[in-house]
């Protein structure tokens, strides 16, 4: 029995190590591509504040993917069913690098349910001005993606609404690689965390922790702040999408805008949207009684129909963006 259980214990160190360099490739391999994403960049960046805050946002998710991946690659240790089953990614973050001082469990607020507290440490310890532990900063950056990511969303409705894309259209094969690194990180991070971080957990995060930290955290609506912001982000980018589509086939109200630059956009901010609803899945639902914030119709339908609403039009507007030429002025 002894000797099986050190065969057992030794097999499973050597799938440990197996799957640590496999992360370790996976996440060069993806550095590499996002790095060639990069010189393509240099030379077709459009240089106005839009392009310029566009760049600096994906140095700044490069930057973090790179951290992460190295904090896991030289992890302490790992507390995988822990990690796993933590609600908040930066948990499960601390839980991997071996940060207890950083689970934190204090809430920001009475509207707050953790996302807040973590993302104004995040913001803390991202201050330049301290130098911090690698793994520290992992877990910083991964506490701070509802600003990056609420950054993101405004630049994406700004070029929606004003046609004027950040940089020219790539061709499919430099498109490729930025989709590629993306994916590449996401798997090499899986591979790194044992499975605890998912492809697509950060993401996920970014969209259910929108605009955590900027604010005074406070809700004025009645519901909770997280649910109101991720569900404001939605129909946002559902909004503009609609307008955009319009504006393109029908109305002409806003600036003109190139076929594929106005399918990729929209493809982008649709994505979004879907990743909201997985967030909403995970975040706590707002239980306010039969007639809620609203005090005129029941809260459940009153969510569902002003997100059903926007959601309708903007597939109107998706589908009259998508189809080719458009109406005259």
């Amino acid at each position: 029995m002894w000797r099986k259980a050190a065969t057992g214990g030794a097999r499973r160190g050597a799938w440990d190590a197996t799957t640590r360099w496999a992360g370790g490739l996976v996440c060069v391999a993806g550095a590499v591509a996002w790095s060639l994403w990069f010189a393509w960049r240099a030379t077709s960046t459009s240089f106005d504040v839009v392009g310029l805050t566009v760049g600096l946002l994906e140095l700044v998710a490069f930057s973090a993917s790179i951290v992460v991946g190295l904090s896991l690659w030289s992890r302490p240790r790992v507390v995988g069913a822990r990690a796993a089953s933590s609600p908040m990614l930066p948990d499960a973050v601390a839980d991997l690098l071996g940060l207890d001082e950083l689970r934190a469990t204090s809430v920001h607020g009475t509207d707050d349910s953790g996302e807040v507290a973590r993302a104004r440490r995040g913001l803390h310890l991202l201050d330049p001005r301290r130098r911090q532990p690698l793994a520290t900063t992992a877990w910083a950056f991964v506490a701070v993606e509802g600003v990056r990511r609420l950054a993101f969303v405004a630049l994406l409705v700004v070029v929606l609404l004003t046609g004027r894309p950040p940089f020219e259209m790539p061709p499919a094969s430099v498109l490729l690689l930025l989709i590629g690194a993306q994916l590449l990180f996401a798997v090499g991070h899986w591979l790194l965390s044992g499975g605890a971080l998912r492809p697509g957990a950060r993401l996920r995060w970014s969209m259910a922790s929108i605009g955590a930290g900027l604010g005074d955290g406070s809700s004025r609506s009645g519901l909770p702040i997280r649910w109101t912001a991720t569900m404001g982000t939605m129909v946002v980018l559902n909004l503009a999408v609609a307008l955009r589509g319009l504006s393109d086939r029908w109305t002409h109200g806003l600036g003109p805008m190139s076929h594929d630059e106005r399918v990729a956009a929209m493809v982008l901010a649709w994505w979004l949207v879907l990743i909201g609803f997985a967030a909403l899945r995970v975040l706590a639902q707002p239980s306010l009684g039969f007639y809620g914030a609203t005090r005129r119709l029941e809260e459940n339908s009153t969510r569902r129909l002003a997100l059903g609403t926007t959601l309708a039009v903007s597939m109107v507007g998706f589908v009259a963006g998508v189809l080719p030429g458009g109406l005259p002025a």
